[in-house]
């Protein structure tokens, strides 16, 4: 849906910039997904316990998902309040906290001595707080504007999901709670579910083949 939406609209304007971002951010994820179960059916490893090709894939996911995102937050910046701003770096500076003690001490990859996998994984929740800190300004920003901008908003809602689960999915495989990796999946699949919605609207409200001739018969 993405590279439809990106093919039919082109890549002029805010809008065509931000989407194929946020596509190449899903094609960089999904190819991620696949590695990893390559990784998984074909040669039987567990791909939780390295640092591989799928880490590499997601990190570059995490870049152009957040390129999407300051892209829209620079096009609605005259929109954004000063307590915006505030509310945003408070819970910021919890979120941080919050890692700070419960990541850091319990690592079992500082305990086994594997620095590599120790630093890859605390860059997964700052890669989070890319994705957490624009999309609640663009949440908070937008909860009042008209309908145009309800992709950007469940995108946005998408990827605050996404980073709320993956910094919990981190959280407690760190800590060796396996047993709650399921249910924070079921937050991922709410991220995708979410996020198709926002394409398949952009798609159907801004830039079908029926909404083009509206305009143009209009």
């Amino acid at each position: 849906m993405g590279i439809i939406a990106v093919y039919r609209h082109g890549l002029h304007g805010v809008h065509g910039r931000s989407y194929l971002f946020l596509t190449l951010g899903i094609i960089s994820w999904f190819a991620a997904d696949l590695t990893l179960a390559y990784y998984y059916f074909a040669l039987g490893i567990e791909e939780q316990i390295l640092v591989s090709v799928t880490d590499v894939l997601w990190f570059i996911g995490y870049l152009f998902l957040a390129a999407h995102l300051f892209t829209v937050l620079r096009f609605i910046r005259s929109r954004i309040k000063l307590m915006t701003i505030i509310l945003t770096s408070i819970v910021t500076l919890l979120f941080i906290t919050y890692i700070a003690i419960n990541l850091f001490p319990s690592s079992r990859f500082l305990a086994e001595g594997d620095f590599t996998s120790f630093v890859v994984t605390i860059t997964y929740p700052i890669l989070d707080m890319m994705l957490f800190v624009p999309s609640m300004i663009i949440l908070i920003s937008l909860r009042k504007d008209d309908v145009q901008s309800i992709p950007w908003i469940l995108s946005s809602l998408s990827l605050l999901v996404n980073a709320v689960a993956d910094e919990r999915y981190v959280n407690d495989f760190v800590n060796g709670r396996l047993h709650n990796l399921l249910f924070w999946d079921i937050f991922y699949v709410t991220d995708f579910i979410i996020m198709a919605g926002a394409l398949f609207w952009y798609y159907r409200f801004h830039i079908s083949p029926e909404r083009r001739k509206m305009k143009i018969t209009g």
